[in-house]
Formats: structure tokens, sequence, C-alpha cells
């Protein structure tokens, strides 16, 4: 992957407090569970980048965890050694939202996570004048799915995405690029813990110096 991105902070954690009391009683008694409780293996609030916002809930005897992280921003400049002059960024959003899954563990006492969900979204304009009406459009939209061979143990995991990785087209619809997601593994396209995602400037398949040359000529540049 290529790219930069600035995230900002855009919240806090809101979760209800979650007592040391057997799981049946936990389930019927505390459907609010902590996001940064020790038991939950790996901790949600521990492995997903700052600014992302947590709600545990019970689903069942199991946990269920959702976050959101949402950027947005008016103009930023973006790579610099694609084109003949930079490229900006103009009017972007962007939006992960991951769901993650944990079952009770009798051995340990832990909620351990065995299954976790990534849906990312972005749009943006893409032009080397923030002042001028020539621009792309580049959107993302796409899933990681991801199954813990170990659960709670991250180094397991086997992730595969679907959907539209990358959509790039000019304003008269114009095609520039689509890169569709395919299978993959985890360690070699997202390392970490979290995805820590830059997921604007993502082209996961070829070069992306060729890909982006793309986009330069498709801005006469």
């Amino acid at each position: 992957m290529s790219g930069s991105k600035r995230i900002s902070i855009v919240s806090l954690i809101l979760a209800a407090g979650w007592s040391a009391v057997p799981v049946s009683a936990l389930a019927q008694e505390a459907p609010g569970v902590d996001p940064s409780d020790s038991r939950l293996v790996p901790s949600p609030v521990d492995t997903s980048d700052p600014g992302t916002t947590w709600t545990c809930r019970f689903v069942g005897t199991d946990v269920r965890c959702v976050g959101t992280l949402t950027v947005v921003w008016m103009e930023e400049e973006g790579p610099d050694d694609w084109c003949a002059v930079p490229l900006f960024s103009l009017d972007g959003a962007f939006t992960r939202t991951q769901t993650r899954y944990y079952a009770y563990d009798d051995a340990t006492g832990e909620y351990l996570e065995y299954k976790r969900l990534v849906h990312l979204e972005s749009e943006e304009r893409l032009t080397t004048d923030p002042e001028a009406s020539v621009f792309v459009i580049a959107r993302l939209n796409m899933t990681w799915k991801s199954l813990f061979q170990t659960p709670g143990d991250p180094d397991s995991r086997i992730t595969r995405k679907q959907g539209i990785d990358t959509l790039i087209k000019r304003p008269d619809g114009g095609l520039v690029l689509l890169d569709v997601g395919q299978k993959t593994e985890d360690l070699t396209t997202a390392p970490g813990e979290d995805f820590n995602f830059r997921g604007r400037w993502d082209i996961a398949l070829g070069d992306p110096a060729v890909e982006f040359g793309r986009v330069c000529y498709a801005l006469g540049v």
C-alpha cells in the first residue's frame, strides 16, 4: 500500500460497566460491556486506531463489539511523486466500521475473538489544482472478513476481502481504474493488530506508480 492519511481523534469511548459475576448472569443483567475490559482478548480499544468509537453488547453468551472511525477533510495534499505536479484530495470522507465477535472461554474466563468484519467506505475528488474544476472521483467500498484459527490470537487470522477496492472515474463517467477485491493473506496486505488502513490511496493490485499514472493521464499531467 502507498500514500498517507492523517487520522484525527473523532470521539471518546462510550460504554457501560461490566461487573465480575458469572457469564449467565452477565448476559441477562448487563447488556452493555465495557470495551476496555481486560477479558476481551484481543482488546478492541488497544488494537484499533485512535478515535475509533466502540460499543460492546452481549449476544447470547457471546460478546459483539462494533467500532466506527469517521474522518472528513476539505483539502489534503496527496502523494507528490506520482504525477508531474502534486495531487490534492478535496471534499473527502472516510468511514471504517468493524465488528468483532468474542466467545467465552471456560478455561481462562476470557472472551476470545473468533471473527472480525471490517467495512470501508471512502469518497473524494482528486485534482492537481484545488482551484480548478478538473478532477476525477475516487471511491472505495470493501469488506474484510477475518477468521481466527486460534481464538484470541491475532497472528492466526486468515483474512479475505471482497467488493470494489478502488473505483476511480472522470466526472463524465469514464472509468479510469477499477480494482476489485481478491483473496488476501492478512499479514501480507494488512499487517498489525488493526488494519491501520489508508483507504483512499490504496491500489492493492499491480504497481501503484502505473495505476496512479492513469489518474495523472486523466488529469492531463
